[in-house]
């Protein structure tokens, strides 16, 4: 029911009023901008939900039946599509991607397509485990490459959101660079007073961005240590008839992690964002574009491109 009951505040906040998911409503009577990885997001809500109906089904019939294989089947599939939407999200929202910039660099995509087929394999472990006794060979073997495999893919997630940290931080460098050029002599040519409310803008703006990203690489960590480490030491010290406190204190854990990245990268109004399309932003995706449709004609980042030219002549009337 939480979970079901997050969605649909979630969902409501789609309509603009920015008062059903974590408050802070928008008295500027402007629209709220939904970006793609909302709906993914709701997706992974959604797909949570019915994961936890399914399994809740499922352990009905067990208990009425004795097996239940049928929804054993829907259960277990709903896993996979969730922990693979879950981790696809994740990283999607480390590298920018509908936030900041409309394509994901090459680096990127390796990245999930790595984490993809670690998914595949921590799903057919966990289905083989289903089947086996615990004590058995074959069950300590899979359990062995199930661990492992959720840690690499746990370990592969932060791999964006670092990069994107880093990238921040140097555009923050040059930009506080340029403001030193501009305060000394009006080096860029701009006028004086135009040229420090425009820079000092865009620092704010990377200044904001920064710390959201800092803030998610911080609340990922937490979620991948509690989940995974936390949790796991509670269960070791609980008694057989208190077993189920770990899935309760683990359900606890997803539901604030769900919570806190949602009040972060809820719909707002476009500005609040830090707007999509800076030229800054751009600059490192189109080198990277670039020399990706240099050697390959074909593909061209058509979305990369006509979103930088109009950062840049956005850019060039602000200025002006």
């Amino acid at each position: 029911m939480s979970y079901a009951l997050l969605l649909l505040l979630w969902v409501r906040s789609f309509s603009g009023d920015g008062t059903s998911f974590g408050g802070g409503g928008n008295n500027s009577g402007k629209k709220v901008t939904v970006f793609a990885i909302h709906h993914l997001m709701s997706a992974v809500l959604g797909l949570k939900t019915l994961s936890i109906f399914f399994e809740s089904v499922r352990y009905h019939y067990i208990r009425v039946n004795g097996h239940a294989e049928l929804w054993s089947f829907i259960y277990y599939g709903l896993t996979f599509v969730k922990g693979t939407f879950l981790f696809t999200v994740i990283l999607l929202l480390g590298s920018g991607w509908s936030f900041f910039k409309p394509f994901l660099t090459p680096k990127e995509r390796r990245v999930i397509y790595f984490v993809f087929i670690l998914q595949i394999i921590d799903n057919i472990a966990v289905v083989v485990l289903t089947h086996e006794t615990l004590g058995e060979q074959l069950y300590s073997d899979w359990s062995a490459i199930l661990h492992l495999v959720d840690i690499i893919s746990c370990c592969a997630i932060l791999i964006p959101i670092v990069w994107q940290v880093n990238s921040l931080e140097q555009s923050l460098e040059q930009q506080d660079a340029a403001n030193a050029v501009d305060g000394d002599g009006n080096k860029n040519g701009n006028a004086a007073p135009n040229g420090e409310v425009v820079l000092d803008s865009e620092s704010t703006r990377l200044h904001e961005k920064l710390s959201l990203f800092r803030f998610f690489y911080l609340a990922v960590v937490a979620y991948i240590y509690f989940t995974r480490i936390v949790v796991y030491l509670i269960a070791s010290s609980l008694s057989y008839n208190h077993t189920w406190w770990r899935y309760l204190i683990g359900e606890i854990g997803t539901l604030l992690f769900y919570v806190s990245i949602g009040m972060k990268f809820k719909p707002k109004v476009e500005n609040e964002y830090s707007t999509v399309l800076q030229t800054e932003d751009f600059e490192s995706g189109l080198s990277s574009s670039t020399a990706t449709t240099a050697s390959k004609p074909g593909n061209i980042e058509l979305g990369s491109i006509s979103a930088a030219k109009q950062a840049k002549s956005a850019s060039s009337k602000l200025k002006d």
